[in-house]
């Protein structure tokens, strides 16, 4: 039987679902990589620099809070509404810049990484709720690429804007930009019909908003194949993230220096940006069920690179090559994986659902990051990538096993 012809790709779709996607990701990037380097610029301690990893907890644990934008308002609102508040945030923690005053930073970025993953729950439920399921295929690698795009532009450009300038500066257009964004954003939004969970069971207002609420996560856990697909979202990411996270004290311990390590960071972002859109263009013509199983194998195919990297020491151009493949082959894993975690959410509950998913996921990848370390001093650099290749292989047995199709029937507009 041939293969469905692909979705024709929309421009006003590809507008928005980029412009929202850049919204998500500026805030990471502000919170994360401009936080550090930040820190770093004032001179502060290690342990404190390393303290903005604690901002994640708060993505890891959204999915308390995520009923709470399905139960109540429309997501098109809380998107751009939540954009504004961050964007004024970000403007405020470039008021405190000057200061050097570090205590107030922290009670600056603290609630700012606490709507950053409220509004990482509105854009991921609006994407859901305006897309059916082959348009979220078709369009998860131009979300996730402006997700990096996002990336680029604060981990990059804003940051020698700040080094030139100031803080002051770099983090001021940081939330100047974030404002751009959400007006944007409220203008170029479509307009989908919203039904919400309380209205799907039965409640009426207030009385089946409680209901509703316990619902969420019920509907969730209670799935068809529950165990292997939450056994999925903690392990497809493991080695993964492992590999990650020790990646950059490899790159010094070979030698590359901090500028020539910026210049693949900004070379690998590209490549990652480029997998995410052939992945998602993959996804959308062969369908999850004969994408997911290669492009997963293709992803944890690239740590042993690493392997051979550390074992054999190459010089700077074997080097960039290798990360440059490992950011390729990254971006097309994870553009499948993506449309995975999107098929396992019910249409009514779509931000708290996704918001579930992917906190499983952050979960396992933050304990997965936070081992690494200490791990890689006690192994070394050959036997640790060893390992973290090792910490993939139960996701590419579970890939053959979990579902592969919709949770439910597509019901949304095209």
């Amino acid at each position: 039987m041939a293969d469905a012809p692909p979705p024709e790709r929309s421009r006003h779709a590809l507008l928005w679902t980029s412009t929202t996607y850049f919204g998500e990701g500026l805030p990471w990037s502000f919170l994360h990589q401009m936080g550090t380097e930040f820190l770093t610029a004032v001179g502060a301690s290690k342990t404190t620099i390393a303290a903005t990893s604690w901002l994640h907890m708060a993505v890891t644990f959204k999915f308390l809070w995520s009923p709470v934008l399905d139960l109540f308002g429309r997501r098109r609102t809380w998107l751009w509404a939540l954009q504004l508040v961050l964007g004024v945030g970000m403007l405020g923690v470039a008021a405190l810049a000057p200061s050097r005053n570090l205590t107030a930073f922290w009670c600056a970025v603290v609630p700012l990484a606490i709507v950053h993953a409220t509004h990482d729950i509105a854009c991921d439920g609006f994407y859901l709720q305006a897309l059916d399921r082959r348009g979220q295929a078709l369009y998860s690698g131009t979300r996730l690429g402006a997700y990096r795009l996002a990336m680029i532009v604060g981990s990059s450009i804003l940051v020698v804007v700040a080094g030139r300038t100031s803080w002051l500066i770099g983090f001021g257009l940081a939330g100047v930009l974030m404002i751009l964004t959400a007006l944007v954003n409220a203008v170029v939004m479509p307009n989908p019909p919203e039904q919400h969970p309380d209205q799907a069971t039965g409640g009426h207002g207030g009385a089946g908003r409680p209901a509703a609420f316990l619902e969420t996560f019920r509907s969730f856990i209670a799935q068809p194949h529950a165990g292997s697909v939450l056994a999925f979202m903690l392990t497809y990411k493991l080695g993964d993230i492992m590999m990650f996270g020790m990646s950059k004290p490899l790159l010094r311990d070979l030698g590359i220096d901090t500028a020539r390590r910026g210049v693949l960071n900004g070379f690998g972002t590209a490549a990652s940006i480029l997998g995410v859109i052939l992945g998602g263009a993959f996804v959308a013509r062969r369908g999850l069920q004969r994408a997911l199983v290669p492009l997963l194998y293709i992803q944890n195919l690239g740590i042993p690179l690493y392997i051979g990297m550390a074992v054999w020491k190459p010089g700077y151009a074997g080097i960039a090559a290798v990360v440059l493949v490992e950011q390729l082959v990254s971006g097309l894993g994870t553009a499948g994986s993506t449309v995975f975690l999107m098929q396992r959410c019910r249409r009514e509950f779509s931000a708290s659902h996704f918001a579930m998913a992917t906190s499983v996921v952050s979960l396992a990848s933050t304990i997965s990051g936070a081992v690494s370390g200490p791990l890689n001093e006690r192994l070394g650099h050959p036997l640790f990538f060893t390992v973290a290749f090792l910490a993939s292989i139960p996701s590419l047995i579970l890939a053959w096993f979990v579902p592969k199709t919709p949770l439910e029937a597509d019901s949304a507009p095209a």
